[in-house]
């Protein structure tokens, strides 16, 4: 699925870590705007079903060879699933099946799930938080995180980072890595990732620079209470 450690030793499924089930159902019933009125729907519904005791230490394995059992990479260049929305994840698995994002071996993972165990998979990293490093002091926030409406990106990702519904169903960044970081909005910016709705991500990015990238960057790393990687 999308990168993730080892199974729990003679399991077959896996605990929601930390946060609560309901938050992460409220997150899962969102709508999709960037999908069909049906297949919206369709995703409401699968993700209000969702239950991550479903999820199999054989998935687990598989999603934990990137990005480890708890969703907290060790990896610069891949995403914590750890504390990500539960509907952002699903989106994207959707968008790796359908060829719609651009991920190396994770389209040919995610092409191989059905709808309900994305949901799972889903709603089970939604569930485990983002543990804080010590001694980390959050950075100024750059001009483009405090501009008014959409170009700004707390109007979306929330003051907090941690992602929201609103106009669009915008992903947490706090915490994420710098290196993924970069080459997410970098791809947004030159045209190269266009699974955002309504193209929000690519209007918002083409205007930055390298610089611009790097300071949000290290930004909404430090917003998350992390430490540049390696440690």
């Amino acid at each position: 699925m999308l990168r993730s450690t080892t199974p729990t030793p003679d399991s077959t499924s896996v605990s929601t870590g930390t946060r609560p089930l309901a938050l992460m159902v409220t997150a899962a019933m969102l709508a999709w705007l960037a999908l069909p009125p049906g297949a919206a729907l369709a995703a409401d519904a699968t993700l209000a079903a969702a239950d991550p005791q479903r999820v199999s230490a054989k998935q687990i394995k598989k999603c934990a060879k990137c990005h480890l059992e708890e969703g907290v990479t060790d990896d610069p260049e891949i995403p914590h699933l750890a504390g990500q929305r539960a509907s952002y994840l699903y989106k994207q698995l959707q968008d790796y099946a359908a060829d719609r994002r651009d991920g190396g071996r994770m389209n040919k993972t995610a092409s191989k799930l059905s709808a309900q165990e994305m949901a799972d998979l889903s709603a089970l990293f939604a569930s485990k938080s983002l543990p804080a490093q010590a001694g980390v002091s959050v950075l100024p926030a750059p001009a483009q995180v405090t501009a008014a409406g959409e170009k700004g990106c707390a109007g979306c990702h929330g003051e907090d980072g941690r992602g929201k519904h609103d106009k669009y169903d915008a992903p947490a960044l706090a915490g994420m890595p710098i290196p993924y970081f970069k080459m997410v909005m970098e791809a947004f910016r030159d045209g190269e990732r266009q699974n955002d709705a309504d193209g929000v991500m690519r209007e918002a990015a083409k205007g930055l620079g390298d610089a611009d990238i790097e300071s949000l960057a290290a930004y909404y790393l430090s917003l998350g209470q992390r430490k540049a990687m390696p440690y």
